[in-house]
């Protein structure tokens, strides 16, 4: 900041002259260049991951079994607007509440607050930020269109006005003041992490990096459910729901993957111009 002085002539009148100093230029330090680590990303996720046309046939196949799994969510929901408690709600909640292990009890609230918003967002875009870069940009979009669950859950919820469990029935760790059917995690978990399962399984070859991130993505679908029970968040219907709900969503949003990777993997003819962009590594120029 520049520093200003007053002269003044013998008769104690002020001088219109000035001068002024400036403090030193403090040298900032420059950023680390991450083109090589990104370069090098890229190299490893090219040769271990599949062209985009047979990831395309890898991916139907998966999607076919995942759609086999579906039904009874339209049933599920009608009987859940006119009674409180399905059968077994009361007792599986009770019987689960009642294994008080400390280690259990961490890893249930572990798994179930890494899905509150205050961490799923910065998961989401972190993930979606890292296919991004490995160039696999399609992949990355979809990423972050699995948040649209959370806008199914939300008219769901207010269709079905369930309350949650009370303390008078179950122990709740948190009270959440919302309605309760269907679990709002649950269907997170089941986009989010299951696209990323989903992703890697149909892109990729196998490799222990691969295989441990499947296998900590199913771990956190199959566990999310049972946390959220035993924090008496949810009644087990509730959970039930959630992954009944969450996967008819990841279904649909699947066939819009599919059709994108159609388009821009075409099996024959040339690749749209709008879509070379979004090709991935590994695929062969044909045009």
């Amino acid at each position: 900041m520049p520093v200003r002085f007053r002269l003044f002539d013998k008769g104690g009148k002020q001088k219109k002259q000035t001068s002024t100093t400036t403090p030193p230029h403090t040298p900032t330090a420059p950023l680390p260049d991450l083109t090589p680590v990104v370069n090098e990303a890229q190299r490893v996720a090219a040769e271990t991951s599949f062209s985009g046309r047979k990831a395309v046939s890898r991916g139907t196949m998966y999607m076919a079994f995942y759609l086999w799994l579906l039904s009874g969510v339209i049933m599920l929901s009608f009987i859940a607007q006119r009674t409180q408690f399905f059968p077994g709600d009361r007792s599986i909640t009770t019987h689960l509440q009642k294994r008080r292990n400390p280690w259990l009890r961490r890893f249930f609230f572990g798994v179930s607050e890494i899905g509150f918003p205050k961490w799923a967002v910065p998961q989401t875009l972190g993930v979606a930020g890292i296919f991004w870069a490995l160039r696999f940009r399609v992949e990355a979009i979809f990423i972050l269109l699995t948040s649209s669950s959370t806008l199914l859950n939300a008219i769901v919820k207010r269709v079905i006005k369930r309350p949650r469990p009370t303390n008078e029935l179950v122990t709740v760790v948190r009270v959440i003041n919302e309605p309760s059917f269907p679990s709002g995690h649950v269907m997170h978990y089941t986009n989010f992490y299951g696209l990323v399962t989903y992703l890697l399984a149909s892109n990729w070859r196998n490799g222990k990096l691969r295989n441990g991130l499947i296998a900590l993505c199913l771990t956190l679908i199959a566990t999310i459910g049972p946390s959220r029970v035993y924090l008496g968040a949810h009644w087990p219907s509730d959970v039930v729901a959630g992954y009944m709900y969450g996967g008819l969503w990841f279904a649909g949003l699947m066939a819009l993957y599919l059709r994108a990777k159609a388009w821009i993997h075409p099996q024959a003819g040339k690749t749209p111009e709008a879509a070379k962009p979004l090709r991935q590594p590994g695929d062969e120029d044909n045009d």
